[in-house]
């Protein structure tokens, strides 16, 4: 196959004996009128311009897939692959359900997410070691939201003065789209215009900032955990389950009707106990539109509110306790990978959604059993 970077070659090496001399000696015997000259010297070197353009590396394309073998996403992975061969000299593929065809389906395993981060270093590391530039990475993610806020996390350890998180869009016409950029101007303060953009996402009736809702005491509370309730795409009942969630410490309204949250660490009785307090952040049941800007700002959004909320628990405890937040998130992946990535540092613990459960279906079993 003709590749970019031969015919970048091919396209220097032929246009480079224009500008030098071989076609403008074959001319001389047909013309004398120095504006062809002029011409053909200046569309050569266009030309052999264009050639190295072509011939430059355009860094390393990394596509992680990480759901497990029993629920394969082929085609999306495909979809991700070629993206990434048509933008990028190099495409590294880690694909979990390839590396462990065996494997239950179970999500928020660090070890896997870790693994994944370890072949990107030495991808990387290695186009370090060949070129004196820095190289240009971009991520290329198809996984739940909880690995991908793991997935974030782990990455944060990492230190890319370029790395894009790419994504499948959720608008018709559209494949894999830009999503974010994971950088240090996450960490910045929102400026009055990236907070009026936010703004405009949220419904009329809740266009204020969201504020900490304490939870009533009552037996077994945990009262240093608060749940940060995060709706940022459709799905109708996600606020309403999770804060129920969050202030009884149930998974169900009872035997008919669960709502697919499996939180994390349950007691000797199998529940987790009430949160103190919950903050809700929900921009109802639109998607967000395709906008790396936007994206950022909305997570730079969320992690102030978090911190804030985080703050103000442990002031309201008495400061004497180390205050921990339940993520209850559903919305674009490079929002939750971001997050994960700005609260790297933070007791801050995703908490996984089985549709499965919420659809009545049993959970699937755990390794070993």
């Amino acid at each position: 196959m003709f590749s970019r970077e031969g015919g970048g070659t091919l396209l220097m090496a032929a246009c480079t004996a224009v500008a030098l001399g071989v076609v403008p000696n074959i001319l001389e015997q047909w013309t004398r009128r120095p504006w062809v000259f002029d011409v053909v010297f200046a569309t050569a070197l266009l030309l052999v311009l264009t050639g190295w353009v072509l011939q430059r590396p355009r860094g390393l394309g990394v596509v992680v897939s990480l759901y497990p073998a029993d629920r394969t996403q082929a085609s999306r992975v495909l979809t991700l692959k070629n993206a990434s061969r048509r933008a990028h000299g190099a495409t590294l593929v880690v694909d979990r359900a390839l590396l462990w065809p065996g494997e239950i389906s179970v999500q928020g395993r660090p070890e896997i997410v870790d693994f994944v981060a370890r072949l990107v270093d030495a991808q990387i590391e290695e186009l370090r070691a060949a070129g004196a530039a820095e190289p240009e990475v971009a991520l290329y993610v198809l996984a739940h939201l909880q690995d991908a806020f793991l997935l974030g996390r782990r990455l944060a350890d990492d230190v890319q003065t370029s790395l894009i998180v790419m994504h499948l869009s959720q608008q018709t016409g559209r494949a894999v789209v830009p999503g974010v950029v994971l950088g240090s101007s996450l960490r910045d303060p929102l400026g009055a215009q990236q907070r009026a953009r936010v703004r405009q996402l949220l419904p009329a009736d809740r266009a204020e900032d969201p504020t900490l809702v304490e939870i009533p005491e009552a037996p077994g509370q945990q009262r240093h955990r608060i749940a940060v309730i995060v709706r940022l795409a459709s799905a109708a009942s996600m606020v309403d389950d999770a804060r129920h969630v969050a202030a009884t410490g149930q998974v169900s309204y009872g035997p008919e009707y669960h709502t697919g949250y499996r939180v994390p660490d349950p007691g000797p009785s199998g529940g987790q106990g009430p949160c103190g307090a919950y903050l809700v952040i929900d921009t109802g049941d639109a998607y967000l539109p395709d906008d790396p800007g936007l994206n950022a700002a909305v997570t730079t959004y969320i992690w102030e509110h978090w911190q804030t909320a985080r703050r103000q628990w442990a002031q309201h405890l008495g400061g004497t306790t180390a205050v921990e937040g339940l993520l209850f998130f559903h919305g674009p992946l490079p929002v939750a990978l971001a997050l994960g990535w700005l609260a790297a540092r933070d007791r801050l613990t995703p908490v996984h959604h089985d549709l499965r459960l919420a659809q009545g279906a049993p959970p699937p079993a755990t390794a070993g059993s």
